[in-house]
């Protein structure tokens, strides 16, 4: 009877040591998605565990919806990030008993509630995918959802170190906008994507916003932004709003390689009788070559698509913002453990070793991430002549050339987007 118990105390430890952590797990399906074959990671996913585990409801949306993004079919990969959206909101509310489950096993036993950069991202493609359909409408509406992801965010200071990075949610804002002609809009939302970036790496970034809003605030009479901008940059040059109305505008927005993936790192934690080990994630590169993208207008060069997010970075400090808060956490989970095995090694040697065999079996990082993101988008707008056909190319630093020929009324904008992953 002993022997059964400890048997049915060790059998959890098994099972989840003999399950592979959650990068490993979907490593196949990555592989497949970075040759380009979409349709078949799709089902790869649907057949995976993550597809029924109801813990994992929102990551799996966040998935499934990228990859259906990157077939082009919007209108599903939209569905699936408002179940997701939804699931994380539903979220804040945690039921206690998943927090103490969590608090007893492990980190990857609860509720998947997406790392801080993950929530805003869901409704920022979202919009992207809305105006690929030519909704700009319920493009502005994830707009605004975007934007009250992100004061929510302040708010709980999860987002004061992120936004350093993001550029590009206030300037496609602004794009949008754009596009209604809305103009003081645009420049509102040109004007927040400056104050996140400024004395970030996004220099280029920096640079076109500020000609973007140079160009909406001399046409709107908006001195006050236009002397700033001066006194900033001197020697700042733009195209002039009633030039730019009377031709066609190309949008390209470039989503680069691969964001990082989460892998397990052990920590050795001291205490008063012992030193315990604590394993929490950090993220690992996925190298690729294609850095940035060249688009020719006919034979000549236009220029190269501008990063206006660093989705890599920001989710290495997104991790990094909770990394004290959470360690504490899961030190005193271990802790916990460790005094139960010691407090039953005293009355049993070997139902001691199993409830040591135990904690040391569960406690594995959660390595769970939206693993389908790209690590960069780029932007790079392209005015071309109105009513005319005009050949684009787009080059990859290390791949084939996209062609394009594309006709456009005066004041019309049109979207092109893709994505590498090598």
């Amino acid at each position: 009877m002993f022997i059964k118990k400890i048997i049915f105390l060790l059998l959890p430890a098994s099972i989840i040591s003999g399950c592979q952590s959650y990068t490993q797990e979907n490593q196949k399906i990555r592989q497949v998605l970075y040759s380009g074959k979409f349709a078949e990671a799709t089902a790869q996913l649907d057949e995976s565990s993550l597809a029924t585990e109801s813990r994992n409801y929102a990551l799996f949306t966040m998935e499934k919806g990228m990859l259906l993004y990157l077939q082009g079919d919007y209108t599903k990969a939209i569905n699936q990030w408002q179940k997701s959206d939804r699931k994380l909101d539903d979220l804040y509310t945690t039921s206690i008993s998943k927090t103490t489950a969590s608090f007893i096993v492990n980190d990857s036993m609860s509720d998947y509630t997406g790392e801080a950069h993950e929530r805003f991202l869901i409704p920022i493609f979202s919009s992207v995918a809305f105006f690929a359909n030519n909704d700009q409408n319920n493009s502005l509406v994830m707009v605004r959802r975007t934007n009250d992801i992100k004061k929510a965010l302040d708010n709980d200071n999860e987002g004061v170190n992120l936004f350093k990075y993001d550029a590009f949610s206030n300037y496609f804002s602004g794009m949008v906008f754009e596009t209604k002609g809305e103009w003081d809009n645009a420049i509102i939302s040109y004007k927040n994507a400056l104050n996140n970036i400024k004395n970030s790496s996004l220099k280029s970034a920096e640079t076109q916003i500020s000609k973007d809003l140079a160009r909406l605030a001399e046409f709107r009479n908006r001195n006050d932004i236009l002397n700033e901008l001066k006194k900033n940059n001197p020697n700042l040059t733009w195209q002039k709003q009633s030039e730019l109305l009377k031709q066609g505008e190309v949008y390209i927005i470039y989503e680069s390689g691969n964001s990082p993936v989460k892998t397990p790192k052990e920590i050795l934690f001291p205490t008063d009788k012992t030193v315990v080990r604590v394993s929490f994630p950090e993220y690992k590169d996925i190298p690729y070559k294609n850095r940035s993208s060249e688009v020719f207008i006919g034979q000549k060069s236009f220029g190269k698509t501008i990063i206006m997010e660093d989705i890599g970075k920001m989710a290495k400090q997104a991790l990094e913002d909770r990394r004290v808060r959470d360690i504490a956490k899961i030190a005193a989970r271990v802790i916990a453990k460790d005094l139960a095995a010691r407090k039953l090694g005293e009355e049993s040697p070997l139902a001691g070793l199993a409830a040591n065999v135990f904690s040391v079996a569960t406690e594995t990082a959660d390595t769970r991430s939206w693993t389908t993101l790209p690590d960069t988008i780029q932007v790079l707008r392209v005015p071309i002549i109105a009513n005319k056909e005009t050949a684009i190319s787009i080059k990859p630093e290390f791949g084939s050339t996209i062609s394009y020929n594309v006709k456009l009324s005066p004041g019309e904008k049109k979207l092109i987007r893709f994505r590498t992953f090598n």
